[in-house]
Order: structure tokens, then C-alpha cells, then sequence
């Protein structure tokens, strides 16, 4: 019996070292169901949740909920259009002449690159509780010309939108981030306005909506100076914090890692069933990402509304204290190994002497 425990303790060493490459959800449809997957994508675990105009990330028209139903997801006010689900604004055609004498005040084109080019959010806030749902968005702005002083306002969202700062100093090839606040007002309505960057606008619209149900999502960098080794996996803490009236429901967590540029390289995306509050751990591998700066991006999908987040990090060159960190790893499990295999053989050993002097 002690030679099979041993080797039942090895083989879930051996197990435990590939588990991570698998996902296993309870189905909470109701039934105590287990579906494995291994790529990462669970939706498929679970009977059909309708789509809702937040998840589908729409703000306009009709559209369907995946359920064979159809969701309204309003219209558009003066100075925007519906482009594929999203109130875009209509561009307003260079006025003609006579605006000569204020030159200077704008930025050359093609020297300043901001990104987003628009902003597009569903707020939400809880009448029982009063409380208002806040979302933090990150404007990143490249310069290939000269240095530049750039003056960041905002219009049409008083008391809104919250900005980081209202200047900002971007030198020759540099890339720079600020970020802005929207905190939803306490009544339903939708809100047009606009980030002025030194003359440039980004289309603002919101959709604030009354929801007892909604979420506050964060998710941080565990990694020692938030710097990441080329080719170790990225750590992260995920905290969940449903607001409003108390009960279980299904969230989708989409987590994005990409560049400051936008350019996006790894996605991943779990389903759960929350109904407290819920702190937990994420680790991504980062063996495909080169060496610079990144985000790594949380957005928190639930019937009603979404509840984006984000955290910063770098990836850096390996040090020789990371491969000592590897060799030791392979060493401990080498030693288990051994260890295992000699107990084993003193407990085969002790069996045959026995055997021999019955």
C-alpha cells in the first residue's frame, strides 16, 4: 500500500505540472455538469445568457441578443451617426476661408498620433444606493515632430469627465498617457462631448442607465516592480465587486494584454459565478511579447453593463537570476523525484526480506 501511495503522489506531481493548460467550470445553468476545456474559452459551458448592448459593445440601433430575440440599443443624438452598433460623430468639413489669423495655435499634422480616436461607454449608476459607476479610460499620445506642450480640456461633460491633468509636455519620439475619469450622473440620459488635445477632438458619447446590478472591477500587477522577465509569466491579482441588489449571476471577464500603441497580443476570456465579493489570481505567459511596455487590460461583462480596468508593466531581458530560478525549480522537482524513487526502494527491499524469512 505504501509503494502504490508514492506512486499515486508522483503521478499528481506529474499532473499538477500541466494543469494550468486547461480550464474547469461548474455549468451554472443549474446542473453540477463539468466542462473542460483547453483553450482558455468557456462560454460554450453555459446554456444561452442573451447578449446585452454593453457586452455586444453597441450604443445604437437593433441588434440581436443571440437568443432569438431582438435588444434596442437607442439612437444617436445631433452631430453623431450610427456606424456598426457605435454613435460615431459626423465629421464636420473644414470651414471655408477667413480663419487665417489664428495660426499657430494648432498642431502640425501628422506629427501628434492619439489614440483612442473616440470614446464610447455604457455608465450605469444604483438609485437604492445612490452610488455611481466609474470608469477610467487611458489617452496615449505619440509625437514624431518637435517637442511639444500640449492643453488637454474637455467639453460638453462638466462634472463628468475628470481629467488627470490639463497640460501635457511630449518630447520627439516619445509616447505619453493621461488619464480621464467618467463618472456616471445620477439620472438616466445620454451624453455628447468631446477631450480637446491642443485643437484635436475625441468624440465623446455616453449611456447612462439606472441598474441595481453592476460591478467595480480591478486587476493588478503582482510582478516585483511591475517588470516582467522575457518569457516568464505575468502575475496578477483580480478583484470582483458586484454593488446593488445581492444575487448570483454569470460574468464574462475578457483580460487583453497589448501595446501603448494599441496593438493587441494576447487575449483570454473566462466565464464565472459571482455573488460576493471575489479576489482571486491570473497568470498569463508572456513568451511571445518583446521587450518594451505594456497593459494588460480587465473588462468585467455582466447583464447591464461592463466594468473595464487596467494595470501597467514592462517586460525586460532575463537575468542570470532567472535562469538560477529555472535550474533550481527543475532541481527541487529532481530531488522529489529521487526521493520518491528511493523510498520506493527501501519499501521493496523491506517487502522481500520479509517475504524471505517467511
Amino acid at each position: 500500500m505504501k509503494s502504490k501511495f508514492f506512486i499515486f503522489l508522483g503521478f499528481l506531481l506529474f499532473l499538477f505540472s500541466f494543469a494550468s493548460a486547461d480550464v474547469i467550470s461548474v455549468n451554472s445553468g443549474g446542473s453540477t455538469d463539468l466542462c473542460v476545456t483547453s483553450g482558455g474559452n468557456i462560454e460554450d459551458c453555459f446554456f444561452c445568457v442573451p447578449k446585452t448592448c454593453a457586452s455586444l459593445g453597441y450604443n445604437c440601433d437593433s441588434w440581436s441578443d443571440g437568443c432569438a430575440k431582438t435588444i434596442n440599443c437607442g439612437v444617436c443624438g445631433a452631430g453623431f451617426t450610427c456606424t456598426a452598433g457605435i454613435c460615431t460623430a459626423v465629421p464636420v468639413p473644414p470651414g471655408g476661408g477667413g480663419g487665417g489669423g489664428g495660426g499657430g495655435g494648432g498642431t502640425p499634422a501628422g506629427e501628434i498620433t492619439i489614440t483612442p480616436s473616440s470614446i464610447n461607454l455604457t455608465l450605469s449608476f444604483n438609485n437604492v444606493t445612490g452610488m455611481a459607476q466609474r470608469i477610467t479610460k487611458q489617452i496615449y499620445i505619440t509625437n514624431t515632430g518637435k517637442a511639444k506642450n500640449l492643453s488637454i480640456s474637455q467639453s460638453g461633460l462638466s462634472g463628468i469627465a475628470i481629467l488627470e491633468t490639463t497640460s501635457i509636455t511630449v518630447s520627439q519620439g516619445e509616447s505619453k498617457q493621461f488619464s480621464v475619469d467618467f463618472i456616471a450622473p445620477l439620472e438616466q440620459k445620454d451624453v455628447y462631448g468631446y477631450i480637446q488635445i491642443d485643437g484635436k477632438q475625441i468624440p465623446v458619447f455616453l449611456h447612462i442607465t439606472s441598474n441595481p446590478l453592476w460591478f467595480d472591477s480591478n486587476i493588478a500587477v503582482l510582478n516585483r516592480d511591475y517588470k516582467v522577465s522575457q518569457g516568464t509569466k505575468l502575475n496578477t491579482q483580480v478583484e470582483l465587486v458586484p454593488m446593488g441588489e445581492k444575487q448570483k449571476m454569470d460574468v464574462t471577464l475578457n483580460y487583453v494584454i497589448k501595446d501603448y500603441t494599441g496593438k493587441v497580443y494576447i487575449t483570454q476570456q473566462e466565464t464565472l459565478l459571482v455573488e460576493n465579493r471575489m479576489t482571486f489570481s491570473r497568470s498569463f505567459e508572456t513568451g511571445t511579447l518583446p521587450l518594451g511596455k505594456y497593459i494588460i487590460g480587465l473588462e468585467l461583462v455582466y447583464p447591464g453593463g461592463t466594468a473595464p480596468s487596467s494595470a501597467h508593466f514592462e517586460i525586460v531581458q532575463r537575468t542570470a537570476g532567472d535562469f538560477f530560478g529555472i535550474i533550481l525549480f527543475f532541481l527541487v522537482i529532481a530531488i522529489l523525484i529521487t526521493i520518491i524513487f528511493i523510498i520506493i526502494l527501501i519499501i521493496r527491499r523491506k517487502r522481500r526480506r520479509e517475504e524471505e524469512n517467511i
